[in-house]
């Protein structure tokens, strides 16, 4: 009896023991497949188009996934020669464009590059060949920058770095200026004119910084800091005031006495209510609140223009940043 007592307990035992191996090999493979399927992304084509139309150039690129359908999401960035002529984002139609008033003079070819995504893996279209504009007519300068895709946390700030090309002997002083940035977010060029010489290039230096949101804390309704010497003047010092009145006022003190408590006691008020209403004002008008760059991707254009005395040279890159 004891012996095939003790064989049941054994058989449920290992019964019990086989179950949860197959319940933890379970979930192991569900995590397992999870993780892979979270890791993995979808491939990318990208085919590069280049059209010439009134001088200008238009650069089109369609990114679609191997089976043909398209991608609608991530940056595109043109470089040539190392240098990115700009960057577009990708439609919903997976087609990004991006028109060019000049090409370098040292533009022989021009490559797509698409950033990815979340679930697109990135890719890079086949080199084209151009025909950049042509180096003989009148001083001239092109205008590029690397890079020319930001993805920013609010907060956060990115570097761009400009470089104008002079063409054909050009050596006058060249503004540069940014536009299309959203509210909370500022652009700095170092420097914002820069001077080529006839046969140099030069850059500046682009900081773009975006502004993180200042939300309402649960110690606003007790400022400190700046605000501690009103909290200190609000409870502390009237407090005294009132404890020297009321001990002036005691029995057995002269006339005398009695009017300086009563004079203590009307200052403590008066102290107290003067600190009361600081912190009212305090309270019930806080600072306003910075609502920081909003989230969402941006278009924007930097702009290099020269003024000779009689006519203004215009050249345009066109970057893009997306806040998170």
């Amino acid at each position: 009896m004891s012996l095939q007592s003790n064989s049941n307990i054994w058989k449920r035992q290992f019964t019990a023991t086989i179950q949860r191996g197959s319940y933890c090999a379970a979930v192991l493979a569900f995590f397992l497949v999870a993780s892979l399927g979270r890791s993995q992304s979808v491939g990318t084509r990208t085919a590069l188009t280049v059209a010439t139309d009134a001088g200008k150039t238009t650069l089109g690129v369609t990114v679609k996934e191997p089976t043909g359908a398209a991608v609608s999401d991530g940056t595109v960035s043109f470089l040539s020669n190392g240098l990115s002529l700009g960057s577009a984002f990708v439609g919903e139609n997976g087609i990004a464009t991006l028109t060019l008033g000049k090409l370098p003079a040292s533009a022989k070819q021009i490559t797509a590059v698409y950033s990815g995504s979340d679930r697109h893996a990135g890719s890079s279209s086949v080199n084209v060949m151009v025909q950049a504009n042509a180096t003989a007519g009148p001083p001239d300068f092109s205008v590029a920058a690397n890079p020319t895709s930001l993805n920013l946390n609010a907060g956060d700030f990115g570097t761009i770095i400009v470089t104008v090309t002079p063409e054909n002997a050009f050596t006058q002083s060249v503004t540069l200026s940014l536009s299309g940035l959203p509210i909370g977010t500022t652009a700095v060029f170092t420097p914002t004119i820069v001077t080529p010489t006839a046969t140099g290039t030069v850059s500046s230096t682009l900081q773009i910084q975006t502004t993180a949101s200042s939300k309402s804390s649960q110690n606003e309704g007790m400022p400190v800091g700046s605000h501690a010497s009103h909290i200190a003047y609000a409870m502390l010092f009237p407090g005294v005031l009132a404890l020297l009145g009321m001990g002036a006022l005691r029995k057995g003190s002269g006339n005398g006495v009695r009017l300086l408590g009563v004079t203590l006691l009307l200052l403590g008020s008066v102290s107290g209510l003067t600190a009361c209403s600081q912190r009212y004002s305090y309270l019930h008008h806080p600072p306003a609140q910075n609502p920081g760059t909003p989230p969402g991707p941006y278009t924007l254009t930097l702009t290099a223009y020269s003024n000779n005395g009689g006519e203004v040279t215009t050249h345009a890159v066109s970057l893009t940043m997306t806040v998170k």
